[in-house]
């Protein structure tokens, strides 16, 4: 156990033994993305327990960093004042987040709750579309007129509170209308003379981008230029907000994460593997399972119209090859490839390796039994195979995909455990072993099932 992960192995301790004091002792000190790591893990009972002992910040930063699934139940045993007040105290784009977790009709009773300004402010960023950039601004920027001098700005800047504004590296001239005229840095201003107007030291050549925008396009764009912040325009040109760089970096890694996870052949949004039940998960993989279980058959009927030809004569159990050793394949590279990810953002530690085994298994439980029966209906009627072989089919589906689905989980977790790059065992990797064994396992229970 690494140093870094021992305090939130502690806390999780203490929390299976009810210490809640001491566990939430161990959590103050650590960053919001490690205590939705142990909220994501812990009892639902034990997490709002905990929560409860946290800073409000620290709490709603917390509920914010976990998935979607876990945050559900918390939210649900929160009272109503308690999370108005997390809403009050967070950034107005992270307090929007929320919305989904705790349902529609409970979140504008939870507005009601908090000042006005703050709640006007989450709705305006709600009313834009979802997917695009101004879901994700912050109003909390520092805006100067261009007639003012830099005394001016550093007087106001002295009068601010410290959470007034997310960032000051960079000074956005605003017009009385405001439309964004300009921009300068907090040190260029700093460096001039402070009697001359900001309109002196501000660039017009502006990099922004439109409310209409997508959030991903507007986070690579962002990624491009190196910008810490990128300011979000309306169609008149006026600064509705700042687009953040921590925000434009997770939304990146999210796609990206998508993007993965979609190569595998799993769908659904991202969220971390801990979360996610078996259910889930299963319901993530088999559509694509069975998609590519169907484009396998098309495999086995040519190798059936060739195979009956009095030229080749090819024995009918070999007809379902590509079937099985396809199933078996794409199943591996769907739990290697959610296993890396999982691995790489540290959302899987040694420490569960018994808890992925165990969902790994019942979920290639479900999905081989679903694509059993498919397979056996398919060879039996759709083929009019005999119903010896067709249960050969309708046996080893799942048998394959239940070696799939181990062979697919520890495999990546032994790597890391042996200190080698997880990325190793990637899925051309996975797929090539499981097709040469799941050959072994399809002729064995042949061997035992047919007629000699």
């Amino acid at each position: 156990m690494n140093a870094e992960a021992q305090p939130l192995e502690i806390a999780l301790d203490l929390l299976e033994a009810e210490k809640f004091d001491l566990a939430a002792e161990e959590l103050k000190s650590q960053p919001s993305e490690d205590v939705a790591f142990v909220l994501e893990r812990a009892a639902t009972e034990h997490s709002v327990a905990v929560l409860i002992r946290l800073p409000d910040l620290l709490a709603g930063e917390a509920l914010v960093d976990a998935s979607t699934e876990p945050v559900k139940a918390i939210v649900a045993e929160l009272p109503d004042d308690y999370l108005a007040r997390i809403l009050d105290i967070l950034p107005m784009d992270d307090a929007s987040e929320l919305r989904d977790e705790v349902g529609e009709s409970r979140f504008e009773r939870l507005l009601e709750m908090i000042p006005e300004e703050d709640a006007g402010e989450i709705e305006r960023l709600l009313s834009y579309p979802e997917d695009s950039v101004a879901r994700e601004i912050t109003e909390h920027f520092f805006r100067v007129r261009p007639t003012d001098t830099m005394n001016d700005v550093l007087a106001d800047l002295r009068a601010a509170k410290e959470d007034d504004y997310e960032s000051v590296s960079e000074l956005y001239v605003i017009s009385d209308s405001g439309v964004l005229k300009g921009v300068f840095s907090l040190r260029k201003g700093l460096r001039a003379d402070p009697t001359i107007p900001v309109s002196e030291l501000m660039n017009t050549e502006l990099i922004a981008v439109s409310v209409q925008e997508t959030a991903e396009t507007a986070a690579r764009r962002m990624a491009k230029y190196g910008f810490y912040g990128l300011p979000v325009l309306d169609e008149a040109g006026r600064m509705v907000g700042l687009f953040m760089g921590d925000d434009a970096q997770e939304i990146i890694e999210e796609a990206d994460s998508e993007d993965q996870l979609k190569l595998g052949a799993v769908s659904g949004p991202v969220e971390t593997y801990i979360s996610l039940s078996v259910w889930q998960l299963a319901r993530r993989r088999l559509p694509w399972l069975a998609a590519l279980f169907v484009a396998e058959t098309f495999t086995g009927m040519v190798m059936r119209h060739y195979g009956q030809s009095e030229e080749l004569s090819l024995v009918p159990l070999t007809f379902f090859i590509p079937l099985l050793i396809g199933a078996g394949g794409n199943t591996g590279s769907q739990v290697t490839t959610t296993l890396t990810r999982a691995l790489a953002l540290g959302e899987v530690t040694s420490r569960d390796w018994f808890l992925v085994l165990r969902r790994e298994v019942l979920t290639a439980l479900l999905i081989g039994a679903a694509l059993g029966v498919i397979g056996y209906v398919r060879a039996l009627y759709g083929w009019n195979t005999s119903p010896e072989l067709s249960m050969v089919i309708g046996i080893a589906l799942p048998s394959i995909v239940l070696w799939a689905g181990l062979v697919g989980s520890l495999l990546p977790l032994a790597a890391r455990r042996l200190g080698i790059d997880p990325a190793v065992m990637s899925a051309p990797f996975i797929t090539t072993f499981v097709d040469a064994t799941g050959l072994v396992i399809y002729f064995e229970i042949a061997r035992r099932i047919l007629p000699i």
